[in-house]
């Protein structure tokens, strides 16, 4: 009898063991949860606002700094457009390269690593006399920086936000329009009290609290868990294949087996707490998931034939890449992204010189940044909330956005005349211009789905950094061949007529859902 009630006794205490972990991994589980759309989320929202805002200022900075390079370093315009085209060039091409980084080393490491180039690029530009250690310095190694920054600004509210993912990346993309708003006169004050040389030195240390906003974003465990499950799944997928091909029943019925665990692990992890934690629920749990029930034979011929499915998936990477960047319409997308950055970075170069030529002031001709920021503040927000909408299409408004902002470059040789038409241009520029960075990360993860993201979100950067480092030069040749300035932007306003078109084409190879 006393034996009988010692064994209830422990029995007794192992299910309330198992209760209480349970209930401990439940209270984690509902405090991660949280962080998903709110919470913790918010606080890497503003992390990236922030990145966003400081990046905006150094990439924009170059049409403002532009002129004084002219004055006191060189007068050649078509070797100084370099500067500021490496540098856009550089912070966009290295997309892959930061994408890669990223999913090596996360998120909050790559934030702290761009930081710090983007700090030693910019105090190392501020002792250079030349054009060509400028485009070492100022170019490379800050829009090195620039780029991981910028990266992880696009890709980590992907991981904290699911419903409210558009309106998430509207708020980040609206720190670019606020670096609009300030850019234009903090350069030109710091370049009057400072010069060139004191005003890169400045930037630099501005550049540097990269650092703490990237140490603000931590690693999501959640998504993290749901990611890896879903890579488990993918790896049972090519298992399954090799088994079918080498005809071995016994590696496909464990292959099956591993499938199974993994989607009953997800459906537990989606299940409520009362569901999870019942002491039936765990002696279950337990029993269905222990090593006896697990075909040891079929394991160990998955060890044997391991190196099969790695030489498999190796052998498939190029397949697997053309498949997913050259169908879906992602191509489409790809090229529409090219010529919209040979626009906008021929004009954000160009404008100011293009403004001074005309009669305005240097101050005047800094001041039209901050006049298409306010607009380009409340683009990105509106963007972000009419994505969110089911009804309306990202790809639609891209291509909207695009043609709009195509129309007002061609436009600016009427609106050039005075400084009040220069600021109406800047008005339609700013709202029609930068919204469609807010639909880039939403449109690659429609396209390409979200755990392709980091990378995709790497390859349209360096796409956009070909435009980006072609643009200026091409339109300075353009001035330079024509002696005429209002070509230069009616190239412009042409490069987004034709992203715009390319847009068009996205509906027409993109697979049915």
């Amino acid at each position: 009898m006393q034996t009988v009630l010692a064994v209830e006794e422990e029995d007794t205490f192992k299910n309330k063991g198992q209760n209480t972990g349970c209930q401990s991994e439940n209270k984690t589980m509902n405090s991660q949860r949280k962080d998903i759309d709110g919470g913790y989320a918010w606080v890497v929202c503003v992390a990236c606002f922030a990145i966003e805002v400081i990046g905006g200022c150094i990439n924009t900075s170059v049409g403002v700094i532009t002129p004084a390079i002219l004055e006191e370093v060189d007068d050649d315009l078509v070797k100084v457009s370099w500067v500021g085209s490496t540098l856009l060039g550089t912070f966009t091409m290295c997309g892959p390269l930061a994408g890669i980084i990223q999913d090596k080393i996360g998120n909050r490491w790559t934030g702290i690593l761009g930081g710090i180039l983007m700090f030693l690029g910019l105090t190392a530009a501020s002792f250079c006399r030349t054009v060509t250690g400028l485009i070492l310095t100022f170019g490379v190694i800050t829009g090195l920086g620039c780029g991981l920054a910028t990266n992880v600004s696009g890709v980590a509210p992907s991981n904290y936000f699911k419903k409210r993912l558009p309106v998430a990346y509207g708020i980040c993309v609206t720190g670019s329009a606020l670096a609009l708003l300030a850019v234009g006169p903090l350069t030109i004050q710091l370049l009057e009290m400072y010069t060139l040389s004191g005003t890169l030195l400045i930037w630099g240390a501005i550049a540097f609290n990269v650092c703490l906003a990237g140490a603000l974003i931590r690693p999501s465990s959640i998504l993290k868990q749901e990611e890896s499950m879903s890579k488990d799944l993918a790896h049972q997928d090519d298992t399954e294949e090799i088994c079918e091909a080498q005809g071995d029943p016994t590696m496909k019925t464990q292959s099956q087996y591993n499938a199974l665990i993994v989607e009953d692990t997800t459906d537990k992890f989606e299940q409520n707490d009362e569901n999870r934690c019942s002491p039936a629920n765990s002696h279950r749990s337990v029993a269905e998931n222990s090593p006896g029930n697990s075909n040891e034979t079929a394991e160990s011929l998955l060890e044997d034939n391991s190196h099969l499915a790695t030489e498999n998936s190796r052998s498939r990477i190029i397949p697997q890449c053309a498949n997913v960047f050259c169908s879906n319409g992602f191509f489409f997308y790809l090229l529409s992204l090219i010529f919209w950055a040979l626009g906008d970075a021929a004009c954000m170069v160009h404008l100011p010189y293009y403004a001074e030529l005309k009669g305005s002031t240097p101050a005047q001709s800094a001041n039209l940044f901050t006049v298409m920021g306010v607009p380009a503040m409340f683009s990105g927000l509106l963007t972000g909330f009419a994505a969110s909408d089911p009804a309306i299409g990202s790809i639609i408004l891209h291509v909207g956005l695009q043609g709009m902002s195509g129309v007002s470059l061609l436009l600016l040789p009427v609106l050039s005349h005075t400084y009040s038409l220069q600021m109406i241009f800047s008005v339609l520029y700013g709202a029609y211009g930068q919204g469609s960075f807010t639909l880039v990360s939403p449109i690659c993860i429609e396209l390409i789905s979200r755990s392709k993201l980091a990378i995709g979100y790497g390859v349209c950067s360096f796409c956009m950094g070909i435009g980006n480092m072609v643009g200026p030069p091409i339109a300075s040749l353009i001035y330079e061949s024509t002696g005429v300035y209002d070509f230069t932007f009616l190239f412009a306003g042409a490069c987004f007529i034709i992203s715009a078109f390319f847009a068009l084409c996205i509906p027409l190879s993109k697979k049915p859902a």
